[in-house]
This record gives structure tokens, sequence and C-alpha cells, in this order.
């Protein structure tokens, strides 16, 4: 804690008092860092951003420069001779399109979903040997360039190569790309995986599965449109506080349908939401506990998330908009089995990871 603090200190007195980014800015306003993104301007300490690039081992001279170029105001403070300078601190946001369905809603046991209703769903493509390319799990676009999955859809399988992430899938069976409907050329959009970043506390070994979740950053933006656009992620705390148990979620994917096949056409389900308790009593034979940081989810006779559905959506709707509040881990092996619910990794408990993966991982 001393030594960053002496870096930050250090760095405020190197930052020129004068030197600031467009018009001097007070602690609070809105901003937009050089590259674009938008932000808060407030002092160092309320910037988890800054104080992790501070507190890099290979912070350098041209760190000085980049943070000089974020500097938006200075904050006066009572009794002190020097004012604070204030950061443009750019703030992990969802788009403004996210959680919108272009359509009206029209798994296992689970209805067709209609075109456009979760445009954010993924499907994930791997090379599992012998030229053989097939979907494996799924997964949920949250912004231009990211995709949430599970840990265990990149982990597990080292011998699959993970190539790209689809949107928009019509029909898996189907070898044409685009289709027609109602006058209107409809395509599929593939985006090549750049890297993968699974939770670096995943462990494979562990039955019980925490922190099954997983970041995809993908090799060019996606482009949003009617069919694809991104989930909103539960910044908001009344989202976060929202209860679970007796609450509805819907999933979707191309996971097994009730005659064990993967199904052709994305589907969807609702389930309701569980105690703890409950996924804790069945699965104990297998020595799984949850943790604080995995949901309980469903437990009805035919309805359920099943395999091929991994890494996919679990959601819910809010005042009109669709929020992703779990990815799809593991459950029964007999889905749709009746008091045998799914376990989901909680997504509200891996913001600040997501946070530093999307936004200072990628510039480090």
């Amino acid at each position: 804690m001393r030594w960053l603090v002496c870096l930050i200190v250090s760095w405020c007195s190197l930052v020129p008092l004068g030197a600031t980014v467009g018009q001097s800015l007070n602690s609070g306003d809105p901003c937009q860092t050089p590259s674009g993104t938008a932000g808060t301007c407030e002092p160092v300490k309320n910037c988890s951003y800054v104080r992790k690039i501070l507190k890099s081992p290979d912070f350098s001279h041209y760190d000085t420069t980049y943070l000089d170029t974020l500097k938006c105001g200075d904050l006066m403070v009572p009794m002190r001779k020097k004012p604070i300078p204030l950061l443009c601190c750019p703030k992990f946001s969802n788009s403004p399109t996210c959680g919108a369905q272009q359509l009206a809603d029209r798994i296992y046991f689970g209805e067709e979903t209609e075109r456009g209703a979760h445009p954010w769903a993924a499907l994930l493509f791997y090379n599992v040997g012998r030229n053989r390319t097939v979907p494996k799990c799924g997964g949920a676009l949250i912004s231009e360039r990211y995709v949430i999955t599970a840990a265990h859809c990149t982990v597990d399988k080292p011998n699959w190569k993970l190539l790209y992430v689809r949107f928009n899938e019509f029909n898996t069976s189907s070898a044409d790309n685009c289709t027609t409907e109602n006058d209107e050329v409809i395509c599929r959009e593939d985006y090549a995986v750049e890297s993968i970043v699974p939770h670096p506390e995943y462990d494979m070994h562990n039955i019980s599965r925490p922190n099954d979740i997983c970041i995809l950053r993908l090799a060019s933006d996606v482009t949003f449109n009617d069919y694809v656009r991104p989930i909103c992620l539960p910044f908001d705390p009344d989202v976060q506080q929202l209860p679970i148990v007796d609450e509805i979620f819907t999933v979707t994917g191309w996971g097994e349908t009730e005659d064990r096949r993967p199904s052709d056409t994305q589907k969807h389900v609702e389930l309701p939401g569980l105690e703890h308790e409950a996924c804790n009593s069945v699965y104990a034979v297998a020595n799984v506990t949850l943790s604080d940081k995995q949901l309980c989810i469903g437990g009805l006779n035919g309805s359920d998330s099943c395999r091929g559905d991994s890494g996919g959506p679990l959601m819910r709707e809010v005042r009109g908009g669709w929020f992703l509040i779990g990815v799809v881990s593991f459950g029964a092996r007999f889905c749709g089995t009746q008091n045998l619910p799914g376990v989901y990794t909680n997504v509200a408990k891996y913001l600040d990871w997501m946070e530093t993966v999307m936004f200072v991982e990628r510039y480090l």
C-alpha cells in the first residue's frame, strides 16, 4: 500500500497542473478519454483503472505520459496548497443499444426462439480434430468486441481449438449462410476469436466448478443490427439486488432437446430461481457445494438447459431491457429431471474482473 501511495504522489508531482485535455471539468463530470471511451472525471483514488496501471510492475515514463493525457481538471481542497489532479476514468458500461429485442418472443422442451428475440446469443465453433468444425458451446455478446462464455468451454477440452463465434444462427443444419424472410435477406455472422481469457481461479478438477466464466475477445468489432446486438451487464445495483428465489429467468441456446439431440434452431426456456440448498442437497452425493458466486436455477420436469447450452446466457428482463445474470455451468446428467436444478455462474460477482480484462489489460 505504501508503494502504491508513493507512486500516486510521484505521478501527481510529474503531471503539469495546467495540462488538460479540452476544457477543465469538475469531479464527477462526464468526460471522454483521448481514445473516445466515456468516463467520469475523478481523483486517482476513485479510479480502479488508473490504480491498476500504477501498480503494474512495468510502470514507466510512457505510462506517465499516457496518464497525463487523461487529466481533465483539478480538485481544490481546503487547507491544501496544491489542487488534486482529476483524471478521465474510463467506465465499464453497457452499450446504449444493449438488451433490446427487435422482435417479440415467439433447450429442452423449450420454445423455438424467433429471430431477433435474443440477438446477443452466440454459438461457439471448434475444430475438434479430423477437420471437423462443430458448435459445442454458447455465449453472450456484451459489447462490440467481447463475448462471455463458460471457462469449461475453453479449458476442459485442450485439444479443441475455438475458431469463431457465430451470431444470428437460424439453422445449424443448413449450409446456406443467408435466408430470405419477408423480402429481407438475413445472414449469419461469424467472428474469429483473437484471445481467450478464462477466470484465473477456475479449476477444471474442482467438481463444483466455481469461477466458471470466460471472456472472449473477438478479432474485429461486431456490427450491431436488428439481429445482432449486446445484452446488458448488471452494473446497476438495483438490478444486482433483485431477488433470485422464485423469480423467473430465461435461458437460450442450441443444446440437446427432449430427444437427446442438439437442436438445429435456437430455443429458449423459462426457469425459476432457487435457494442454494436445492442444489447442494441433490448434488451432495457428488461432493458439490455452491459458492455465493453461483446460482441454482430450474429443477422443472422436462425444462432445462442441457449439453451444448454450456456458456450460454441466463437472462432476466428488467424494465423492458434484458440483463445477463448467469452463465450456464453444469447440471444433471439427464437434463430436465424433476428436482435436479442447473448451476450457473453469477455474472454480477465478476464485474470487477471483467473490467480488469476489458480495460486495464487491454492497455497494458
